[in-house]
């Protein structure tokens, strides 16, 4: 007898997991240096000296990171770390350096907010809001004569604003 095997969410990596481990591995890369990217020493640059500030916002993106990938805050983590990376690179935009590395950091950073939404519905679905064997669709009914249209409504008072707008 054959027995029919069942996969759960749990047991494969979906298609967001997938993506936010690459989205997260930029990220390293550019907190570790790896890589060309924002400029994330800007942010802290006006308030510290450049030796800190570089210590600063390599080991924030770094943390961020880890939250991310771990599922720490991921939502709160995700976008904080779209805010860090978006303003410098921003700023190195507005002073003059080519566009195409801002819109490759949006899109990263389109990624990152993917990547909050989807933790999002699976925070949800967790914490018991949705069902695991439940995979229909709720709908809402609409009724298409609603009890306001049955009342009777006194024509007289629109009839007098009528006639008093056809008088001007």
């Amino acid at each position: 007898m054959k027995k029919h095997l069942s996969l759960t969410p749990s047991d494969y990596i979906d298609a967001s997991t997938v993506t936010r481990l690459l989205v997260v591995s930029y990220f390293v890369a550019l907190a570790l240096q790896l890589v060309d990217g924002a400029n994330i020493m800007l942010l802290a640059k006006p308030f510290v000296s450049e030796s800190v500030a570089n210590l600063v916002m390599r080991s924030s993106v770094l943390v961020l990171s880890a939250m991310i990938l771990f599922g720490v805050f991921r939502r709160q983590a995700a976008l904080i770390l779209a805010l860090v990376v978006f303003w410098p690179s921003y700023m190195t935009m507005f002073a003059g350096s080519d566009v195409s590395a801002f819109w490759r950091d949006l899109a990263l950073i389109g990624g990152l907010i993917m990547s909050a939404r989807n933790s999002a519905k699976s925070e949800g679905e967790s914490n018991g809001e949705h069902g695991a064997e439940d995979h229909t669709l709720e709908t809402q009914v609409i009724p298409l004569v609603s009890n306001a249209s049955s009342k009777k409504i006194d024509d007289g008072v629109y009839r007098e604003d009528l006639n008093l707008a056809r008088s001007v």
